[in-house]
């Protein structure tokens, strides 16, 4: 069970032989689509704080840009121009895989879907998807699209932003500080909403779906590892 996982079924300590292999690889699928999901909050948060740093080598920039005579000194703000491009760079690059990241998490979303469905066509879990839909969860299919929703979003986002990256180089190349931050706060500060609705998301559901787990599922003493341990102590 993943630690902020959905948890679309018990784990396979309770079931038959038959069953133990599909069900492990729906709960290997569901703990990959949740370490690609926080792996792309991560991402967010490093470009955030990456801008800010750009913004401090901006403001610094700006206050020795203009000299005594009231002219703009190129050469006072040259030592601070290397900065603001190299921490500009690393914003962009710290979201350099997360649409990929985010398109492997929808689709293991999108195929759990699926498992939960045909484990449930199979008797499994049948209290567990009960308790999720009088929950009004619309059930694991519900929660898992709650969670497909934030990824897209947050994947518009992050595309807007790159798409942006040329233009905000040529704007800082040209000194045009006041165009770069009236271009730039408003998409990075969308970024970071729908980054943090990701994560809300991903921890609510995460909480409902172990609450649910612990009341309603049976888990049983010992697991495979255990029984293992017992056959080869007969064998011998």
């Amino acid at each position: 069970m993943g630690v902020l996982g959905l948890h679309n079924e018990c784990p396979p300590t309770n079931y038959a032989a038959a069953d133990t292999a599909d069900i492990v690889k729906g709960l290997v699928s569901d703990a990959v689509a949740t370490g690609e999901t926080l792996r792309s909050v991560r991402d967010c948060m490093d470009a955030l704080a990456s801008l800010d740093d750009t913004v401090r080598y901006v403001v610094e920039a700006s206050a020795g840009a203009v000299g005594p005579d009231g002219t703009f000194d190129r050469a006072a703000v040259s030592s601070q121009m290397a900065n603001v491009l190299k921490t500009y760079s690393r914003t962009f690059r710290a979201l350099d895989g997360t649409v990929e990241r985010i398109d492997r998490a929808v689709t293991e979303y999108v195929e759990l879907q699926g498992y939960a469905a045909t484990a449930l066509a199979r008797g499994r879990d049948e209290c567990y998807e009960n308790r999720l839909v009088q929950l009004g969860e619309g059930g694991f299919a519900g929660m898992a699209q709650a969670r497909i929703a934030c990824l897209r979003k947050l994947r518009v986002r992050v595309q807007l932003l790159q798409r942006m990256e040329p233009l905000g180089e040529e704007i800082l190349n040209g000194y045009d500080f006041n165009a770069f931050f009236m271009m730039f706060m408003q998409p990075m500060r969308d970024l970071g909403v729908a980054a943090q609705d990701l994560y809300n998301e991903t921890v609510r559901g995460a909480l409902v779906a172990y609450d649910t787990l612990v009341r309603v599922c049976e888990i049983r003493t010992g697991n495979a590892a255990d029984t293992l341990r017992r056959e080869m102590a007969d064998v011998h």
